[in-house]
């Protein structure tokens, strides 16, 4: 939760998280299938309850400042962010699947303001359920043949691309059909200078505050 509370004082304009269901039925929010590496527990997040998962530390990994970060439900990153800025939901579903768990976020985010929401996924089914629903974004390494097509089949209006298939062959593509392109995960001077360029209309970064400082030291050039 530190980073989240720390992406919202910084002033990001959204923020990106992964979801998954433990065994006892609940939503957390948690990247890796396995608990191995970012806590100090282990096994996979689908067999463990969610008292068991609490236990665990999801911080030491990191640094000992933050050993008593806990894995957040969905839930409580709800309440935190509260609509204040978008929130990109990505689905994990691969290679483990989840059994309807697109409609159990649906319910979670029932009375809450989803038009600050982008469900993204690599399980290109879960966004075909999810058509018309909410807004989606197509996440994938590669690009379709036709972007705007994929898309339109899905009901997805974003394209989330992996930044080194990113060019302006697959921006244009996209753009004749209205579909928003975000590049991820650009974390260099290098990868963000050239995304720039390419005018994406995202980049989902680890380190947000410095590519904030970077793209207003680019504002403060062209004033000049």
């Amino acid at each position: 939760m530190s980073a989240f509370r720390q992406s919202l004082e910084a002033g990001v304009d959204a923020i990106e998280l992964d979801i998954q269901r433990v065994q006892s039925g609940e939503l957390v929010v948690f990247h890796d299938q396995d608990l191995s590496r970012t806590t100090n527990g282990f096994g996979s997040v689908a067999n463990c309850s969610l008292d068991e998962i609490k236990r665990l530390s999801a911080g030491a990994w990191f640094d000992s400042a933050f050993k008593n970060e806990k894995v957040p439900t969905l839930q409580e990153v709800l309440d935190l962010v509260s609509g204040q800025i978008m929130l990109n939901i990505e689905i994990k579903n691969l290679p483990h699947s989840y059994e309807d768990i697109e409609e159990e976020l649906m319910a979670q985010l029932e009375g809450y303001d989803t038009n600050k929401v982008v469900v993204s996924s690599f399980d290109h089914r879960v966004l075909k359920k999810l058509k018309g629903k909410i807004q989606t974004a197509l996440l994938m390494v590669g690009a379709p043949s036709s972007v705007p097509d994929y898309c339109a089949d899905l009901g997805a209006t974003y394209f989330h691309a992996q930044k080194d298939h990113i060019n302006d062959d697959v921006l244009e593509d996209a753009r004749s059909g209205s579909v928003k392109v975000f590049a991820w995960v650009a974390n260099t001077d290098r990868d963000w200078s050239r995304l720039i360029k390419l005018e994406v209309d995202g980049i989902v970064s680890d380190d947000p505050e410095n590519l904030m400082a970077f793209i207003q030291s680019i504002k403060e050039l062209e004033k000049s």
